[in-house]
């Protein structure tokens, strides 16, 4: 960590900014399980000019190896120790919807990419996957049906490549707007952008950026086929323990086989310990139950991975964000 600005004085600057922050939060309140230890400043900036001043603003207080985002925190495990650097939320950041079909197909030109029927919208990305679903829907666009049940932000979803066996958010993502970690805007095209499993990397891009807007290109389609095909999605989610404090899928599926039958093979559906369970309903998730410590999950995470590996021959890696 860099030599720190007297912490008076970043929050003076963040006022006279109009940015939001909030100091000595309990970080359980940013994470979909429910669990977390505290944070001493938590900032939240709206749109690109006040992450382009957080950026400025934290350089000498911390480490650009360390800025820390926040989306939905649906996929994010905050352990019991103090986060003493300022973590960065997108809970207030924009959630704005724009067609830019003419606008984009226009400045596009790669013909390939221009299909009649299709629809290039700009996202911002603190919008919810749920909120771009039930937009979808009502504007007869199909696409990202497979969002459902999945939650979070698409600024986070873009970052993880989030997806379903069917489909993953970077078959659908036309081009990205981002800030560096120096704060400098890039809008960056699918033929920059590398997305594998849970995955995205850019190309000349290191990954400490902050992504602003994401471009979807979805297709026109009647409304109830695209309601249909969510409620396959529905049907196949209702496997899954979605009423319940989780990070969703907790590992990756190693090539070839799935994690959570790996799970159950080895004896650990249901298992729990302190306040934290492995699902009976699916054994890819673990639940808070109540009062569990971020300690109790990695203890069933740790243990889970050791035994399949020992038992299975299988290196288990995580899906979730562990800070």
């Amino acid at each position: 960590m860099k030599s720190a600005k007297p912490k008076e004085d970043l929050l003076k600057k963040l006022k006279e900014r109009g940015i939001d922050f909030m100091e000595n939060q309990d970080m359980s309140s940013y994470s979909s399980i429910k669990t977390g230890g505290k944070a001493d400043l938590v900032l939240f900036p709206k749109n690109e000019a006040e992450l382009g001043s957080i950026i400025k603003l934290t350089e000498g207080v911390i480490s650009e190896c360390f800025r820390y985002v926040v989306g939905g925190g649906t996929n994010t495990l905050f352990k019991e120790e103090r986060i003493c650097v300022p973590v960065i939320s997108f809970k207030k950041f924009d959630s704005s919807v724009s067609d830019v079909s003419e606008e984009y197909e226009n400045n596009d030109n790669d013909n390939d990419n221009k299909k009649c029927g299709e629809k290039v919208l700009r996202f911002g990305a603190g919008i919810n996957l749920s909120k771009i679903l039930n937009y979808s829907l009502r504007h007869n666009l199909s696409g990202c049906e497979f969002f459902y049940g999945i939650p979070g932000t698409l600024g986070g979803a873009v970052k993880m490549n989030a997806g379903s066996k069917e489909s993953s958010v970077g078959n659908i993502v036309e081009a990205i707007d981002i800030l560096d970690s120096n704060g400098s805007k890039h809008t960056v095209g699918k033929k920059d952008m590398n997305f594998s499993y849970r995955s995205l990397n850019i190309n000349g891009i290191k990954d400490n950026y902050f992504i602003m807007a994401v471009y979807l290109r979805l297709k026109e389609s009647p409304k109830t086929e695209i309601a249909e095909n969510i409620k396959i999605f529905k049907e196949r989610k209702s496997g899954q323990p979605l009423g319940e404090y989780s990070l969703g899928c907790i590992f990756k599926n190693p090539e070839g086989f799935s994690a959570g039958k790996i799970i159950e093979e080895i004896g650990f559906k249901g298992v729990s310990f302190g306040g934290a369970s492995v699902s009976r309903k699916h054994a890819n998730f673990i639940i808070n139950k109540g009062g569990a410590k971020p300690s109790d999950i990695i203890f069933l995470i740790d243990n889970i991975r050791e035994k399949a590996l020992k038992s299975k021959g299988v290196k288990l890696d995580t899906e979730i964000k562990i800070v």
